[in-house]
């Protein structure tokens, strides 16, 4: 909307009119009925564009409230007889804004350390870190010295009075808007200009976000997600801001202070990624694979119930309860849970893993004391390379969030719906997708009660071969027990039993889940006593059920292979990739703007349909991302402005020196894989600079792969 100024003419003597702030601009309330209708219309008109589905539920929304103006044409909202800001919205604005401005709560992270990175993010962050330290004059001050935030959040949207402000000072790049309902929302498209608001975020190169009714969970997820897409380094420093006091804020409020670490965590390590390429690799090539495919069986439905067995402590006790009904249900082992499984000589038809390290020693612990053959392995691509001798038939699912994904599937159907964190989330995601109607849960505690036992007796986890001292799981979290009272759990197997809830919740309502397990309650799931269990005769046979299954996969041939790996293409791109991030590095001002953040995640996680840039991205971008966040959190501490051009040089070297490194390595590694040769471990990980290879094999490394 133009606003027409009345600013005098520079030398008349009168003094300048105030340039308007945001408040001036977008703040709008008519004192006619008139004026707020063309206000309306104009913002359902851009919500009805850019949000429909914010547009849609205020189209069929129906006030409670109702929206009233003094005798100054100063709104306010009654609700059931009162006033929502006490008859004077001005005054209680001025002064909560105020309050806030003087201490404004803002996230500050923990301080980034090389000792919670990756060799090759914590070499470069150390030695940025040092070089800072010993250089004259650069002090750093406890919080940021800016006040600007990329991110704000804003806890209730009322009638919209408070918002110019916060985004005028906040300097915020891009908005949250968290709101219980829409009552207040509604009434503000008749006072505040949204769609200058849009615009003046589009200018900015950012956006907002609306997040109206719904649960604090949903907001977490919401934010958790918008943040890995559009900035996931930029966390320190968002400002928050909580307008009215609400059940739901408090809530989410308890959630943000202790999740809000966690937007940062999950990107990945270089180390990581170059193993997973070479673990898919080897499983792949020179064999036909079975390669996971949802849909592949024609939305197919089982007329035979999956039992998923976990390794939790109450396996020990309902282990002969599994014998009774074995032959009456398709058996899933999720990890390791086969152990446990075999000794009691129960052979399970599938054998779930997820993990890229540490299977080998609880595979071996089985393979050692049972043939392991007639077992369908169902796998990640990324399994270490010696499991698949183990098994007859193997299947490969692929996760999308790593490097392998692009290069040898690109399609969310080779992949599980809700695979993490535990291999207990893969066997039900499988279970799931394969048309199961009916489940049974064994072991499957996710956590202890009554005991202080953290896996069956019977597992790899409590044999001589198992890491001594080896610290599992820190159960400190209290749940609801499955059978009444209460259990502990640990934060990763809180986050697999939330996955486990929300998989059951989405499954609808055709679906049937028995908790067997004396551990955890899953909501969705029925308590059941095993001993109770008397599984009817199936429609369909266990070997039909589990051979219709199998079947369905399609097989990845050599040929196949050979067109997918790209070898020269691959180490092109990660080139590419590293040369377009230190151009950005050496041309943007990295203390005091945020550009080169959002072009980062443009790199990182924007759409791109090249699926060797995919690959490029996906390998390079959690080292890179962890060198960022401690380069934001040290660079914007510098107390000194004058000193902002020399700390960001030292920055720049440093960032050099880290790309050339990953871009050797991964060029090296990548030529590997087809000669069969091997960088050494430590060299991969950035802990040596010896490769582990002959200067005759270097030389063939460096040649690009014919």
């Amino acid at each position: 909307m133009e606003i027409d100024l009345d600013i005098a003419p520079a030398g008349d003597g009168q003094v300048p009119a105030k340039e308007p702030n945001l408040t001036d601009k977008w703040w709008l309330p008519a004192k006619n009925e008139a004026g707020r209708k063309e206000l309306r219309e104009r913002n359902m008109d851009i919500f009805r564009k850019k949000y429909p589905t914010v547009y849609a539920n205020v189209q069929n929304f129906e006030a409670k409230s109702t929206l009233v103006f003094d005798e100054n044409g100063n709104p306010d909202m009654v609700f059931a007889g009162t006033k929502f800001y006490d008859g004077d919205i001005e005054d209680f604005t001025i002064k909560q804004l105020a309050h806030y401005w003087r201490n404004p709560q803002r996230l500050t992270i923990a301080p980034p350390v090389p000792q919670s990175m990756d060799n090759h993010a914590g070499r470069c962050t150390l030695e940025f870190m040092d070089t800072m330290r010993e250089t004259d004059g650069l002090d750093f001050s406890l919080g940021r010295s800016f006040k600007s935030s990329f991110y704000g959040i804003v806890m209730g949207i009322g009638l919209g009075r408070h918002i110019p402000e916060f985004v005028e000072k906040s300097e915020c790049r891009n908005l949250f808007l968290l709101e219980p309902n829409y009552e207040g929302f509604y009434h503000s498209l008749e006072l505040l200009d949204w769609a200058a608001v849009m615009f003046e975020f589009q200018d900015r190169n950012g956006d907002v976000f609306f997040y109206i009714g719904g649960t604090p969970q949903n907001w977490m997820d919401g934010l958790r997600s918008q943040t890995r897409a559009t900035n996931c380094v930029s966390i320190d420093g968002i400002n928050v801001y909580a307008h009215f006091n609400n059940p739901k804020f408090s809530e989410f409020s308890k959630k943000f202070s202790k999740e809000s670490q966690f937007l940062m965590t999950g990107l990945g390590f270089f180390y990581d990624e170059q193993i997973m390429l070479r673990n898919t690799y080897d499983n792949m090539a020179g064999r036909n694979s079975r390669i996971y495919l949802r849909g592949g069986g024609k939305d197919m439905v089982q007329n035979i119930p999956a039992v998923i067995v976990g390794c939790g402590p109450s396996l020990d006790k309902n282990i002969e309860d599994i014998q009774r009904i074995a032959d009456n249900a398709v058996i899933i082992s999720c990890g390791s849970a086969l152990g446990p499984l075999m000794d009691a000589g129960i052979r399970p038809d599938f054998q779930m893993e997820l993990e890229n390290i540490d299977v080998m020693r609880v595979m071996l612990y089985a393979a050692e004391k049972h043939d392991l053959s007639g077992i369908c392995l169902v796998a990640s691509s990324t399994v270490e390379r010696e499991i698949k001798d183990f098994f007859d038939q193997v299947v490969y699912y692929f996760r999308p969030a790593l490097c392998p994904f692009p290069i040898f599937s690109n399609n969310a159907n080779n992949c599980l719906a809700h695979p993490d964190p535990t291999v207990v989330n893969v066997g039900l995601s499988f279970a799931q997708e394969m048309g199961f109607r009916e489940y049974y849960f064994f072991g499957t505690d996710l956590g202890q009660k009554d005991s202080d036992q953290h896996h069956a007796k019977s597992s790899f986890h409590y044999s001589s071969k198992a890491k001594k001292n080896e610290v599992l799981q820190i159960f400190n979290i209290e749940v609801p027990g499955n059978f009444g009272g209460k259990a502990m759990t640990s934060s990763g197997l809180f986050w697999a039993l939330d996955t486990i809830q929300r998989a059951i919740l989405y499954s609808g309502g055709k679906c049937r889940y028995f908790n067997c397990s004396n551990g955890a309650r899953i909501k969705g799931a029925i308590p059941k006593m095993s001993r109770t269990l008397d599984l009817p005769e199936p429609k369909t046979t266990r070997a039909e059920a589990v051979a219709a299954i199998v079947d369905s996969f399609p097989e990845m041939t050599s040929e196949d292979f050979d067109r997918l790996w790209q070898p020269e293409r691959m180490v092109d791109a990660v080139d590419s990739m590293l040369d377009e991030l230190v151009d950005i590095m050496e041309t943007v001002d990295l203390v005091s703007s945020t550009d080169h953040m959002i072009e980062l995640a443009r790199l990182f996680y924007g759409t791109n349909d090249d699926v060797i840039t995919k690959y490029a991205a996906l390998c390079l971008r959690g080292s890179v991302n962890q060198v960022m966040i401690a380069s934001d959190f040290y660079l914007t501490r510098v107390t000194d402005e004058a000193k902002f051009d020399e700390a960001m040089d030292i920055f720049r070297k440093v960032f050099r020196e880290f790309a050339d490194r990953l871009r050797l390595i991964a060029a090296k590694h990548i030529r590997a894989q087809a000669l069969g040769l091997e960088l050494s471990e430590d060299y991969l990980k950035g802990a040596s600079e010896d490769d582990g290879l002959t200067d005759e094999d270097r030389a063939r490394l460096l040649e690009p792969a014919s």
